[in-house]
């Protein structure tokens, strides 16, 4: 299990991430840079050192099923892939 930090950047990241996805819709998905860079912008941090803090986040966030991440449409463990991925609220499909 992925430990969510209780720490002020991790709530910072959590409240960027989830505003951005909730105005980018269902369905829809973010880049994690987009976060790093709305955060750094607002809080005068270099955006290049949120991203690994963002990752972590991300991970717990996915884990508990808020959020899912996807490389090439196809949803991945944040924690074990390389690479760019997209994030999106997690789908609820009715079946």
């Amino acid at each position: 299990m992925t430990a969510l930090p209780d720490d002020t950047l991790a709530e910072h990241l959590r409240e960027c991430l989830m505003e951005l996805l909730v105005a980018r819709g269902p369905g829809r998905s973010i880049c994690p840079s987009e976060v790093a860079r709305l955060l750094g912008q607002r809080k005068g941090w270099r955006w290049q050192d949120l991203m690994r803090p963002l990752r972590t986040v991300a991970a717990a966030l996915a884990e508990i099923g808020l959020i899912e991440a996807t490389q090439h449409e196809r949803v991945v463990d944040i924690r074990d892939v390389r690479g760019p991925v997209r994030l999106r609220l997690h789908s609820i499909v009715a079946r």
